[in-house]
């Protein structure tokens, strides 16, 4: 072949690469188009559009809810149509478009503290009234109210004989935060005292809207109006170091996002040793490796039951999982200035080459293309274009085992590597959103993979292509050794990735260690078989 075919040859490669993010952001347009269509010949359930005011929070009564509200303006008692109809999500009062600000001025939304020394009352909400069917009509016409604290409804003509009755949280009093025991400095939560009982151990929603499936911010919404809604965290604008501060010693947490969601949260609870929290997952990202490993599912919820969801997390066992430190220690080169270390923390598994880089392009693009509409299905579609663009071209990651030298445990020789564009050591039976890579292929003389063992299972990955049939069960991995700890020294620079989150690595010294455990929650069996 002479060179002016392989110069086209090679340009024409060059061009295909080049453009894989225009292939991706053609994705999500024509994506977009899908959902703009949809909303306008499909019922939506739920409409993000949210009005903030003072006192309330407002939202659409076409959003998925957790408690009842009223069709009718608690202010002009008019009809309300789901395109004008609001309701709070936090007290289910309800207010059409035009009423919701003189709403805010005469009807209070449920407090979330209150003075230890006073009686704590219902809450009672009008949510419409009632319509008995039997002969005996004396109850037509009787409004119906709801406390949006202990969930009870009751009919009533007017408030006025319920204004004294003391509300005891019912169902829910095991897991609500009382009022009367958040303390407040400055309108900041500082401090919770117990109110007594051993059965207490409130649950705490923490959600990330950022996260793959965009779904993140319904749960903030239906949480609300159950619990208290200090305990319903919205981690885009209120850091989970903030939030851990004031925990209570005991509690269980219910992580609404993916898998580096979960870490932040996990990583903020080992500042505070004090908090013995068992962290829950409602999966809300594009992998989901860790809740596929306790049994929480895979994510795609069609539709989400906040009372469902409760009970799952109350009935759940506690499953501890082992922790490692990553640790980074940059080399320098000679005109180089000397760079502090890097520490992480990985719970699923770290991995460097051609999966980290396809991760890192994600990454990229998902910032880069309209990903406000994105949704778990568009995620899959953008990793499929991007692992065929680094089928194209590596990324740098060809020759991998020319660039590293890796030592298991207190091993003096380093392993020998065969061809490689990717090695991963794993904490986790899940892999690139759930491949066990650790059990494909021959199980001679390979040790069980367990999540608190104190052993990471070392595997390679020979390129995209490899990848590619991994993920249909078409191939296996190199699988290295299980170990207690880890040395790779890395020359030149690769892409590397601790549980989802990539970047761009320079030559380094990369150590991973234990680095204790942490208390997750196992589904119960009942639950994983409905998923």
């Amino acid at each position: 072949m002479d060179d002016s075919k392989i110069e086209t040859l090679f340009d024409l490669n060059n061009a295909i690469f080049s453009n894989h993010y225009f292939l991706v952001g053609g994705a999500f347009l024509i994506y977009l188009v899908y959902r703009i269509f949809h909303s306008l010949i499909a019922d939506n359930n739920y409409m993000r559009t949210r009005y903030r005011a003072r006192g309330h929070t407002w939202r659409s009564i076409q959003c998925n809810k957790s408690v009842p509200y009223n069709i009718y303006c608690t202010n002009c008692c008019k009809l309300m149509l789901p395109v004008v109809g609001l309701f709070c999500e936090c007290c289910a009062v309800s207010a059409c478009k035009r009423c919701h600000r003189s709403i805010n001025k005469k009807i209070r939304c449920k407090p979330v503290s209150w003075p230890a020394d006073k009686p704590f009352y219902h809450h009672w909400v009008h949510v419409g009234t009632s319509q008995s069917d039997s002969e005996d009509h004396h109850e037509e016409g009787l409004n119906k109210y709801f406390c949006t604290w202990c969930q009870r409804t009751k009919l009533c003509a007017h408030t006025h004989a319920l204004e004294n009755e003391q509300c005891d949280f019912q169902k829910y009093r095991n897991i609500i935060i009382p009022p009367a025991c958040v303390q407040l400095e400055r309108g900041v939560v500082s401090n919770i005292k117990h109110p007594g009982g051993n059965d207490w151990e409130p649950f705490i929603i923490v959600a990330n809207p950022k996260s793959g499936s965009n779904r993140s911010d319904e749960v903030l919404s239906l949480f609300r109006g159950l619990l208290n809604p200090i305990q319903v965290v919205d981690i885009s604008s209120t850091s989970p170091e903030s939030v851990v501060r004031w925990l209570p010693p005991r509690c269980r947490i219910l992580v609404a996002g993916g898998d580096g969601t979960v870490a932040w949260v996990m990583n903020s609870l080992f500042s505070f040793p004090h908090v013995k929290a068992a962290v829950a997952i409602l999966p809300m990202g594009t992998g989901n490796d860790l809740s596929r490993v306790l049994g929480w599912g895979a994510g795609g919820h069609t539709t989400l039951d906040a009372h469902n969801i409760i009970n799952s997390v109350r009935q759940a066992n506690h499953q501890p999982l082992d922790r490692w430190k990553v640790t980074i220690m940059p080399k320098r080169s000679r005109l180089a200035r000397y760079r502090q270390p890097r520490v992480l923390y990985a719970y699923n598994y770290a991995s460097i080459g051609v999966d980290a880089q396809v991760a890192l392009d994600f990454h990229h693009a998902r910032s880069q293309f309209l990903y406000r509409y994105a949704s778990r299905t568009l995620n899959y579609m953008a990793y499929a274009f991007l692992g065929v663009g680094r089928a194209l071209d590596d990324g740098g990651c060809g020759g991998l085992e020319r660039r590293l030298c890796v030592w298991v445990g207190g091993a003096r020789d380093p392993l020998t590597l065969p061809p490689l564009q990717a090695l991963v050591a794993l904490n986790i039976p899940s892999w690139g959103a759930g491949v066990d890579l650790w059990s494909m292929g021959s199980e001679d003389d390979v040790g069980e993979q367990s999540i608190h063992d104190g052993k990471l299972e070392v595997v390679g990955i020979s390129s995209s292509f490899h990848i590619a049939r991994l993920q249909c069960g078409l191939a296996e991995p190199y699988r290295f050794a299980q170990a207690s700890s880890l040395k790779i020294e890395l020359e030149g620079s690769c892409a590397m990735q601790v549980d989802g989150e990539p970047w761009m690595q320079g030559p380094a010294t990369i150590l991973i260690e234990p680095a204790g455990q942490s208390l997750m929650l196992r589904a119960i069996a009942k639950q994983r078989r409905s998923e």
